[in-house]
């Protein structure tokens, strides 16, 4: 009788595959530490960015370790003499100093060039290393033969130094990868030649556990770089926004004789880019200028502010993009099974914190088991954020917003948002679609915005085949009902082919 068929003959065809891709991702890793160790003038900025974030992260820790250290040789006095634990702690104190010093010596190297960024960068490794090796030989000068608790600590303290300091080192890839080869030698080196059988095993744990943390190091170093790349995209997106603010106050008075709507975009417009670009340059400023010294909380704090602020600049460009390419009927989709209720619940959870400040109430009226629809989920985020941005800002104290979202009779979804702001004038309910449209100017001159939230959503729903339907009385809020043919909602057993 044949053999039945086995999948083994896939596990030659992966290995090769695993084996084949281990020399590129050697290269990878030397690409990255080439670019911290040796920087070119174009990547000197990273390695710089890098080497400040590690600095930050670790500026007080020289100073700490010995008080640590001193706890360690406490911890093992049961199994290590007196000299012997004094004897590894005041080589760890010397060399905690010795590192100190030599970091505030790179401090003052200030010049910003590619060899200035490189010297500094190899010195701050060299270092580390030294403060590395020092605190990692515990497992040499702690090491008690025969007494499984002394190993079985040691092995403890340096798994949980390991994976602490690839965290806080993950910013500079030449420190991580220092720091985890030395802490792998001294945590895997001692146990595995023990000869009992705990000693074996704790080998093996740590090999694996060394293991895991290569893997988290390579997505969190990663992680850093792409951080980093993206803020210093931010504040070259910032100096372009100043350069196009200055050329935009000279070519204003040459067009005051446009016309009154591209007058009122410009002035919108610019209000609009103003806050949040006033809030990245101060608050980079602060940072810049290391205000609050060590304090890195406050500095997290304030890159949170300019990230903030940032998603909004680009929600700004998104929505002119967007616009633009609605007008050009050249606006595509990405269609796909998505959860209406989902991307509602988002939305909401997004602008809580802004109705509760402007104390307003949100409300979810959204049907149980609400089928999903084959749908662009961008274009729907877009709509629901450019509805529900507009009924927070129309809406007074005390006032609350509704979001909803139900299958109609005739099959088709209904979905929007219902304020009880100021509403909407009769002869103002056919502009607000309109691009730069307001229909409600003459209410609240003290509230704007770009004017494209509504000739977007309008955009975005006849793009999918739908309408929009707006009912608003001055003085009686204003509900704004996008609505979906039945073609696009999903019948359960559909939903997978759809996707």
């Amino acid at each position: 009788m044949p053999a039945a068929p086995s999948d083994n003959g896939h596990i030659p065809s992966a290995l090769r595959k695993a084996v084949a891709a281990i020399p590129q991702a050697f290269r990878n890793v030397g690409q990255t530490l080439s670019i911290s160790l040796n920087p070119s003038e174009e990547t000197a900025w990273l390695a710089e960015a890098q080497h400040r974030l590690q600095r930050n992260s670790s500026r007080s820790s020289m100073m700490t370790m010995p008080v640590a250290g001193l706890l360690v040789t406490l911890a093992f006095r049961p199994w290590v003499s007196l000299e012997w634990r004094m004897a590894w702690w005041l080589l760890l104190t010397l060399v905690c100093m010795g590192v100190h010093v030599g970091s505030r010596w790179i401090d003052r190297m200030t010049a910003r060039d590619a060899a200035t960024i490189s010297r500094k960068s190899k010195y701050a490794t060299l270092f580390s290393s030294a403060y590395f090796l020092t605190w990692c030989s515990m497992s040499v000068f702690l090491w008690s033969p025969g007494d499984p608790m002394d190993h079985m600590l040691l092995v403890l303290i340096l798994a949980c130094s390991m994976a602490g300091t690839i965290v806080l080192s993950a910013a500079h890839p030449p420190i991580a990868v220092a720091a985890l080869l030395i802490h792998a030698i001294f945590l895997v080196g001692p146990p595995a030649l023990g000869h009992s059988a705990l000693d074996v095993e704790l080998s093996l744990l740590s090999a694996i556990f060394t293991v895991l943390l290569i893997g988290q190091l390579a997505v969190q170093t990663n992680g850093v770089n792409r951080l980093l790349t993206l803020e210093h995209e931010r504040a070259g997106l910032v100096q372009n926004l100043r350069a196009a603010k200055r050329e935009s106050d000279m070519e204003r008075g040459r067009a005051a004789q446009a016309g009154r709507a591209k007058s009122q975009f410009l002035s919108h417009m610019n209000h609009e880019l103003r806050t949040p670009m006033n809030a990245i340059l101060g608050f980079s400023e602060i940072i810049q200028a290391k205000s609050f010294g060590s304090d890195v909380d406050k500095y997290a704090e304030y890159a949170a502010i300019i990230h903030e602020s940032g998603e909004h600049l680009l929600s700004l460009i998104d929505g002119m993009i967007d616009m633009a390419k609605i007008d050009a009927g050249k606006l595509s989709l990405r269609e796909d099974n998505v959860d209406m209720a989902w991307i509602i619940a988002d939305a909401m959870a997004r602008e809580e914190q802004t109705a509760r400040q402007a104390r307003i109430a949100l409300v979810s009226k959204v049907s149980r088991g609400l089928p999903r629809v084959f749908a662009d989920e961008r274009g729907l985020r877009q709509i629901i954020a450019n509805l529900l941005s507009n009924a927070l800002k129309f809406t007074q104290a005390e006032g609350s917003v509704t979001l909803f979202a139900r299958v109609e009779e005739d099959g088709g979804m209904a979905f929007g948002v219902a304020d009880t702001g100021i509403g909407i004038a009769n002869e103002d309910k056919d502009k607000v679609f309109e691009r730069f449209g307001h229909g409600r100017h003459d209410v609240t001159e003290d509230l704007k915005g770009t004017g494209l939230g509504l000739a977007i959503v309008k955009g975005f729903a006849e793009a999918h085949d739908g309408s929009v339907e707006l009912e608003s009385a001055l003085g009686s809020g204003t509900c704004v009902t996008v609505t979906l043919p039945k073609d696009r909602v999903l019948a359960p057993e559909n939903r997978r082919l759809a996707g």
